[in-house]
């Protein structure tokens, strides 16, 4: 059990994946300070461990669910870990499709999931051809090249999704660049665009 990667919480959700009833694992961690970031605790590492029998418990027992997805945080920051707790889930409910979502940074981390994962949701903060707006979001330094890696990546399965969140400050033409890049480098898996909900935080600032 050492070998997983720390879980700090988990919910079953019918909006997260088009057509599914999910059950969400939450890994903390993250390699970005997103402005606005929903799970910005969890991301800090500001959070209560699950022990992993609860976790266990939960996927033996809920048989409502069609799909698990692990987010975050960032799941690809637990590397090895990750993959553990994905082949622990395929080997408690084999008949569950898996996701995982990530911020497409470490196109590595996606590669070493993709045979053993449906998919991926990979979130798009930017137009990704543009450095500067991008890191306005991000907080950190972005690589536009390892964004573009992962989408490749994850085009190849069968239940990828691209998400952005309408913030205030993306413009309609953003939007559409944003679009752009999805159509050249994601092979026509879908790309949604949420809505902005502000959040009060001071992680925000």
């Amino acid at each position: 059990m050492n070998d997983l990667p720390p879980v700090a919480g988990t919910l079953a959700s019918g909006i997260d994946h088009p057509g599914y009833m999910t059950l969400n694992i939450y890994l903390p961690y993250c390699n970005y300070r997103c402005r606005e970031c929903h799970n910005w605790e969890i991301a800090q590492g500001t959070f209560q461990e699950l022990p992993v029998e609860r976790l266990i418990w939960e996927l033996e027992n809920n048989f409502i669910i069609d799909m698990v997805v692990v987010t975050g945080g960032e799941p690809t920051l637990h590397r090895q870990k990750l993959i553990n707790l994905v082949e622990l889930i395929r080997q408690k409910r084999p008949d569950l499709l898996m996701r995982v979502d990530t911020n497409g940074s470490m196109p590595e981390g996606l590669r070493s999931l993709s045979d053993k994962v449906d998919g991926f949701a990979i979130d798009i903060k930017a137009p990704p051809f543009e450095r500067e707006k991008y890191e306005y979001v991000v907080r950190t330094r972005f690589n536009a090249d390892s964004l573009v890696e992962s989408v490749k990546i994850a085009s190849a399965l069968p239940e990828t999704i691209y998400r952005t969140v309408k913030y205030p400050w993306l413009s309609e033409e953003d939007i559409e660049k944003i679009r752009e890049f999805v159509k050249i480098y994601g092979k026509g898996k879908p790309h949604f665009v949420n809505p902005f909900v502000q959040i009060n935080s001071s992680f925000i600032l």
